[in-house]
């Protein structure tokens, strides 16, 4: 099928612009520097939050649009507490220091958490042994550990969801494993829930994230990055939904920096083999991610082809090599 954003640029109600997304440091963004940009509208140095090289704290637009009145919300298929969505609601000097943005969404009270990041929460995996699960169900906080529960939270009051230990799976892991499917939605599944639950409000602001992509692109995994652009096409059209029966909801779909630099090479006589070449990425049932740990200590050629074989569907000519 084709990608609903592509449909956009034929819209007359959509608008094309660009945004520049700088950091004060480098040629090259991180994820950090490009979503303060976004968050704060300053540029700030790779590696941290909403934080000015001179120590001075910038007001992230949670906090910004809490004072107003407005409601806020954070998705995203990363640990909940990664560059992207931390850069609307955290100002910290360190994008590393997970477990101190997990307490300032806490202190800042964004209403809708959704993501990965369970090990940033529980009081035996983080470094202070502070229980912030107990912290934010005192704090009026509905807490959910996998899809069903998810599915199931009231209507009212604030969410914090953590479906991994760290980031959500690959959709491509995901699709192949009834288990997962089980425990861990989809984007648009907490895309859905995240504006049921804001939708009711006068006021809110919604940051969703399909931040695998960027993970697969640095890792040059080919078919879980179209997997989890998909995914995020399909959380995009849970908005659209929405934006049709709320005309005046402001949908900006964007990204914050590209990674990988990802193309499409011209195979067979006037290219007339691209498509087909392209379409045996539907072949494989893993990423590169859920296939790492399964190599032995000492692979040999023919283990990694194997294996290789198994999670992608492409054959290695020759396991010799």
């Amino acid at each position: 099928r084709g990608l609903r954003w592509l449909d956009l640029y034929h819209e007359p109600q959509a608008t094309v612009t660009t945004m520049d997304m700088r950091s004060l440091n480098s040629l090259v963004t991180d994820s950090a520097a490009a979503s303060s940009s976004w968050g704060s509208g300053s540029r700030v140095v790779n590696g941290t939050l909403n934080v000015l090289p001179d120590g001075r704290e910038l007001i992230p637009l949670c906090s910004l649009f809490r004072e107003a009145g407005w409601k806020r919300g954070l998705v995203t298929t990363t640990e909940i507490t990664h560059a992207t969505p931390a850069g609307f609601a955290a100002s910290i000097d360190s994008r590393g220091n997970a477990q101190m943005i997990a307490r300032q969404y806490l202190d800042r009270r964004v209403d809708v958490l959704l993501g990965g990041g369970h090990k940033f929460f529980d009081a035996a995996k983080r470094s202070d042994k502070q229980d912030l699960y107990a912290t934010y169900r005192e704090a009026g906080y509905t807490v959910m550990r996998d899809a069903g529960e998810l599915t199931a939270a009231p209507r009212e009051g604030r969410w914090l969801g953590t479906f991994a230990s760290s980031h959500l799976p690959f959709s491509i892991d995901r699709d192949h494993s009834t288990s997962l499917k089980r425990k861990v939605p989809t984007l648009a599944d907490m895309t859905r829930r995240a504006l049921e639950r804001l939708g009711g409000e006068d006021h809110f602001l919604l940051q969703v994230e399909g931040g695998r992509v960027d993970h697969a692109c640095h890792a040059c995994d080919i078919a879980s990055a179209v997997r989890e652009l998909v995914a995020f096409d399909e959380a995009l059209e849970v908005c659209l939904e929405y934006q049709r029966r709320v005309p005046e909801t402001l949908i900006i779909l964007t990204t914050d920096h590209g990674t990988g630099g990802p193309s499409l090479n011209g195979i067979g006589s006037a290219y007339g083999e691209s498509s087909a070449r392209f379409a045996n990425l539907l072949k494989a049932r893993r990423s590169f991610e859920s296939m790492l740990p399964d190599l032995p200590k000492e692979p040999t050629a023919a283990a990694i082809g194997e294996l290789i074989e198994d999670g992608t569907g492409y054959e290695v000519p020759d396991r010799k090599m």
